[in-house]
């Protein structure tokens, strides 16, 4: 008969007694060991850290965190010149260098500076960043060098080059000096050198400005790009056609109406001062054409920002 005395090998209600030193971990859950996650620094813990947008840029530092009005964290940025300005957090990521906010500078500067976030303050953001996003994804679509702008802004360069060469033509002759610059009595060659070359570049800066212009307005984006491919059209055209005028000969028939005082050089009287006017003519076009391409740009970036008016409060 069972006395219900516990064996020496088991409990009294017969499970096997637990080895070692303590209670048996897997027996009882409140003794397993609870794997808690790392803390991760919040928001409040970036005060004092760089802010950049979403290129890289620099953008002021992260002087207090605040809350917005949903709750969201919001932080106090300043710039190294201006006013602070209040800029949501969500979607910031914090890295070795400081923190990187998926905002762009021009929102940020188009911002009202410091103040409590509030909704308009957060329509401004919204609406800017969903602009900001579709601009770019436009661009990455439908930027870069367009071979079609670029021709027909050569075609408004090279056109402008005929109209004003032919008015610097009417105004020489007015003046009474030879249409070739050689002069007359009584004037100094050297002088209406100097003139006609001064008028040369003028009448490629115009040109080039405008085919240039029409080029960055065309693509829409990357004017300065599309304004340097006017220039290289200009130049590839004017060698391949030089090439051909050399072999067949006929180089003065076929330059005749391009010709601008003081530019016009034949190959039999091509100097070295000649050689440094055509350089000089071409450095003056390029500058013009990147200029021009970057006003045609910059009309579209004026629509944007009506836009973004528009949109905001």
């Amino acid at each position: 008969m069972s006395t219900g005395t516990p064996s020496s090998s088991g409990s009294a209600s017969g499970a096997p007694a637990p080895t070692g030193p303590g209670p048996d971990p897997s027996a009882d859950p409140a003794t397993r060991e609870i794997s808690r996650p790392q803390q991760v620094a919040g928001p409040r813990e970036w005060v004092g850290h760089t802010v950049r947008g979403r290129s890289g840029n620099t953008v002021g530092k992260l002087t207090d965190v605040v809350d917005g009005p949903d709750g969201t964290p919001w932080g106090v940025v300043q710039p190294r010149l201006g006013g602070a300005h209040t800029i949501p957090l969500a979607g910031a990521v914090p890295d070795d260098r400081g923190v990187t906010v998926p905002i762009d500078r021009r929102t940020l500067r188009s911002a009202p500076s410091r103040r409590e976030p509030d909704h308009d303050l957060a329509q401004h953001y919204t609406s800017r960043g969903a602009l900001t996003a579709a601009h770019e994804y436009q661009h990455e679509r439908f930027g870069g060098l367009k071979i079609g702008s670029a021709f027909f802004g050569w075609l408004v360069a090279v056109g402008l080059t005929v109209l004003l060469g032919a008015l610097a033509a009417l105004v020489v002759r007015l003046a009474g000096v030879s249409p070739d610059m050689s002069g007359g009595p009584g004037q100094d060659p050297r002088m209406l050198g100097v003139a006609g070359g001064i008028v040369a570049v003028v009448v490629m800066l115009l040109a080039y400005y405008a085919g240039g212009y029409v080029a960055g307005r065309l693509a829409r984006f990357d004017g300065a790009r599309n304004g340097v491919a006017v220039w290289a059209m200009g130049l590839v055209v004017t060698a391949a056609v030089s090439i051909a005028t050399a072999v067949t000969g006929t180089t003065d028939s076929l330059f005749t109406a391009l010709r601008v005082p003081g530019v016009a050089v034949s190959g039999e009287s091509l100097t070295l001062t000649g050689v440094i006017a055509l350089l000089i003519a071409a450095v003056v076009a390029l500058i013009g054409a990147v200029v021009g391409g970057k006003a045609g740009e910059r009309y579209h970036r004026r629509v944007d920002r009506a836009a973004e008016s528009a949109l905001t409060p």
